[in-house]
């Protein structure tokens, strides 16, 4: 029995046929290459993130350090060029020769075409002068026929007017009338024959007429679709001509990928093996933010299938984590694109996490760049408590490192610890202060810092603002003031109005935003004391709806905590993906 089945199978098989075993091989082996290509492709993500996130990281320690990081890789960066050299060249002779063949087809092309419409013309003037001749010769026709007809009917009149004469003059009245009325019936009779027999010629040269045109428009019809039908060929040929070139083009450049990815392999591990570089520092600066979303996503996501009910809690995850809607629904929507009904790991939603926050941040990571003009009038805003003076005095101290003459104006004329704290950092950093009375009007106090910063060739003045609530009118109306005086001196001015904003107020930050922007004309961001707070992504959320430029983030209290932003590292420490980077601390 067992040998019949086997070769009941065997002979199955032959024609075709599957066991029912063999399917489900073959769809296990199915969805195990799917399931494969999605790995891949998770595994790729998150490698850019890596690289773009540590590269990002070396540069600042580089900055910080003073090492030269260019030198090092010299010889590698002049390979690398050269090699890239070579295949732009190659790729420029191919698409020389590509373009060439495509002009040829066109020329081709638009030479066929007006032929086509040559001949179309001629058709069509051919046919009009056929119809004019066919026109000319009908109307002649019918011309001769009335010609006739007129003929015919004066003489039937002169012959029924003959006989009605002689009728009268040999039967009378009354015979004359039966006559008479006769003719007439006869006449009415003949005119209705006349007119059927009209109706029925012109019927008839119209569906004659009707028909050579159908006949012609159905020709030209399908000299047409076989003029497409050719070109549709040739724009074939020309498209598998093109693809086959970009296929070439993408194994060249995996190629050339591969070859960087290696190279950037070894400068990653070295990268991953510093301790206390920019990385670790952002990462722990951000622990409160990334430890609160980060465990909330391993929790939801635990040997779990994307459905419709996860994606919702993980939208409210990231809501409640304050990245905003729109940050929450594009992050669900890249998961959902590869993995949605089938299982998702924690680090997965990690790294579509990281993905949307670079995606956002990145356009926007901008530092501080003085310009030529002198004095460079930066404006620093913000509400009490925002850190807005310590921020402002970690700059200048940091300008002052780098030699340019710095000027403070302490134009936060309403609250003596400002004054103060301004005072401590213009002796900390080596910089001239300039402040007034208590209660005395700020934005005289800034005509005469920008006169002063003028006479003295200052580099940078740098102007402190009162704390303002940014739903009260009345001081926002002052700060106005102060913006006013300010373009009056140098209607280019102020050259950098940097709105500080307070980590901890979360969703808050939004309408100062707004209101700070359209009263000061904000040109960019700093965010301060992410260290303190869980409500890090706030600063995804601002950037999603308002575009501006970040220069900078504060992670601690010391100046050096005030660091350059980076994007990637950012997504990266803010995300967790991060945390596969570093190693964890030793107690």
């Amino acid at each position: 029995m067992a040998d019949d089945n086997k070769k009941k199978r065997g002979f199955l098989s032959k024609l075709g046929f599957k066991s029912k075993e063999e399917k489900l091989a073959e769809e296990a082996a199915e969805r195990a290459a799917q399931q494969q290509l999605v790995d891949e492709a998770m595994a790729a993500r998150m490698a850019a993130i890596n690289a773009a996130a540590l590269k990002s990281a070396r540069e600042q320690d580089a900055a910080k350090s003073g090492v030269d990081i260019a030198a090092e890789d010299e010889a590698r960066i002049a390979a690398e060029e050269k090699l890239r050299a070579e295949e732009q060249a190659r790729k420029d002779v191919e698409a020389a020769k590509r373009l060439a063949a495509e002009k040829r087809a066109k020329e081709i092309e638009a030479k066929r075409l007006a032929e086509e419409e040559a001949a179309f013309a001629a058709e069509e003037k051919a046919r009009l002068e056929a119809e004019a001749k066919a026109e000319a010769e009908r109307k002649a026709r019918a011309a001769e026929a009335e010609k006739v007809r007129l003929a015919q009917a004066a003489k039937r009149k002169a012959e029924e007017e003959a006989a009605l004469a002689k009728a009268a003059k040999e039967q009378g009245e009354r015979e004359a009338q039966a006559l008479r009325e006769k003719q007439e019936a006869e006449a009415k009779a003949r005119a209705e024959e006349d007119a059927r027999i009209a109706a029925e010629q012109a019927e008839r040269e119209a569906r004659e007429k009707a028909e050579a045109e159908a006949a012609r428009l159905a020709e030209r019809d399908a000299a047409r679709k076989k003029a497409a039908e050719a070109a549709a060929v040739e724009a074939a040929k020309l498209e598998a001509e093109r693809e086959a070139k970009l296929t070439e083009d993408r194994r060249i450049a995996d190629e050339l990928a591969a070859q960087k990815a290696a190279e950037q392999a070894a400068i990653e591990a070295t990268a991953a093996n510093s301790e206390g570089g920019f990385l670790d520092r952002m990462s722990t600066g951000l622990k409160k933010s990334t430890s609160r979303m980060s465990d909330s996503v391993s929790a939801i996501f635990t040997k779990r299938k994307l459905d419709d009910a996860a994606i919702e809690e993980l939208e409210d995850l990231l809501i409640s984590s304050d990245l905003g809607v729109g940050v929450a629904t594009k992050v669900t929507t890249l998961l959902a694109k590869d993995k949605f009904d089938k299982e998702v790991t924690d680090m997965e939603v990690k790294i579509a996490l990281a993905d949307v926050i670079s995606d956002i941040l990145t356009p926007l990571e901008k530092p501080i760049v003085l310009t030529e003009t002198k004095p460079q009038i930066m404006l620093f805003v913000g509400v009490n408590g925002s850190g807005k003076t310590t921020t402002l005095g970690k700059i200048a101290k940091r300008y002052r490192d780098q030699g340019k003459k710095v000027m403070i104006a302490a134009g936060d004329t309403f609250r003596a610890a400002a004054v103060e704290q301004l005072t401590v950092w213009a002796e900390r950093s080596d910089a001239e202060i300039i402040s007034g009375k208590l209660g005395a009007d700020a934005a005289g106090l800034v005509y005469d810092a920008i006169e002063q910063a003028k006479a003295k060739d200052v580099d940078v003045l740098m102007i402190d603002t009162a704390g303002r609530l940014q739903n009260r009118t009345e001081l926002m109306d002052e700060l106005s003031k102060v913006v006013r005086v300010i373009k009056k001196q140098d209607p280019s001015a102020p050259h950098h109005c940097i709105l500080v904003l307070d980590a901890t107020v979360g969703q808050n930050a939004l309408s100062q935003t707004e209101v700070f922007r359209d009263t000061a004309g904000v040109t960019g961001l700093i965010m301060t004391k992410l260290d303190g707070t869980a409500k890090g992504g706030v600063l995804v959320a601002l950037s999603d709806k308002y575009k501006l430029p970040i220069h900078a983030i504060g992670i601690g209290e010391r100046i050096e905590d005030l660091e350059n932003f980076s994007a990637p590292v950012f997504a990266a420490a803010l995300s967790g993906v991060a945390d596969a980077l570093t190693p964890p601390a030793q107690n």
